[in-house]
């Protein structure tokens, strides 16, 4: 569009000439007029042309060096976000394996126990099971450790990560063996607690034990029993109010740790065992849920009578005995 209405340089020349040619003609101020106007105009016309081809020369070096460096570094950031995102993910689901191989370890019976052959073949699926989130984790941890390498991305709380990981997995490995040594000697076969599952069968097998965590993560309680005393050493209590010591009154700590309390499966948790004369509850229970039991003016134990109602309230269970 512009070409159109701009000179060309031959034009331009055919200006000049012109204006010029006319001015040396007729020499009078009216000429020299005119010279000056048309000298104005072939100036004006001549650097809309320079501008224009100036635009028409593209970036400088420097220009096209600073973007390509720009596009570097936006390559480098996505590279990284993209690598952190998929290692987090990937943490998470090695700790889900753990987690889960933990809880399967729970499930074994007690050496002494004699086993049905519903419980053998319970062990052996669990084994198996085990064997294959130990082996699926510990190849994510080698695949991410060569991924992290080969993208030079320097993170050391990602290599910190993936070194804990993998300290734990050797612990839980060194446990699995020992499990598995106590198998031996109950006569199972070497080859089947060494044996893993296909992908089918492991992610049906996951799948299966997940619900069962669920469940059993539903139905735990944890309870502690003692004097005023002791669980307020242990952190399970806090004592409140009274003058001098006298008209106390215990509270469950909200701060409490799990590590100061017992876990029980409030489906087949009939009893709690209880100890001196007298025993007071800390945390609330409905009245007609249980029953407190004595023996020889002793107590004895805490008879559950309505387990739903018992741990409506709360899933945990405190009493001060004195």
């Amino acid at each position: 569009m512009l070409g159109s209405v701009l000179p060309s340089s031959s034009g331009l020349a055919s200006l000049m000439a012109i204006g010029i040619g006319s001015a040396l003609r007729t020499p009078n101020t009216t000429t020299m007029h005119t010279l000056k106007s048309s000298l104005r105009k072939v100036g004006a016309s001549t650097f809309v042309v320079l501008g224009l081809a100036a635009c028409q020369s593209g970036p400088s070096e420097s220009e096209i060096a600073a973007r390509s460096e720009n596009d570097r570094l936006k390559s480098e950031v996505m590279t990284r976000d993209s690598l952190i995102a998929d290692m987090t993910r990937s943490f998470g689901d090695i700790e889900e394996n753990l987690a889960l191989i933990e809880d399967r370890e729970k499930l074994l019976p007690p050496d002494e126990a004699k086993l049905t052959v519903d419980q053998r073949e319970r062990i052996m699926r669990d084994i198996q099971l085990m064997n294959s989130l130990m082996q699926e984790s510990r190849d994510r941890v080698a695949e991410l450790t060569k991924k992290l390498d080969k993208s030079k991305v320097e993170s050391g709380s990602l290599r910190k990560k993936l070194k804990a990981l993998d300290t734990e997995l050797a612990s839980r490995d060194s446990a699995i063996t020992l499990m598995k040594e106590e198998l031996l000697a109950k006569d199972f076969k070497i080859d089947e607690v060494n044996q893993k599952l296909n992908a089918f069968e492991l992610e049906m097998a996951r799948r299966e034990a997940t619900i069962e965590q669920l469940g059993n993560e539903l139905h735990t309680a944890w309870y502690a029993v003692g004097t005023a005393k002791d669980l307020e050493a242990k952190g399970v209590v806090t004592r409140e109010g009274g003058v001098l010591g006298i008209g106390r009154s215990s509270e469950l700590n909200s701060g409490l740790a799990g590590n100061a309390l017992s876990t029980v499966d409030t489906r087949n948790t009939e009893r709690i065992p209880l100890e001196g004369k007298k025993v007071e509850l800390v945390t609330e229970h409905p009245a007609g849920s249980y029953e407190i039991v004595k023996e020889k003016d002793e107590l004895a134990y805490l008879k559950i009578k309505d387990p739903d109602a018992f741990w409506r309230l709360s899933h945990y269970f405190v009493a001060e005995v004195r």
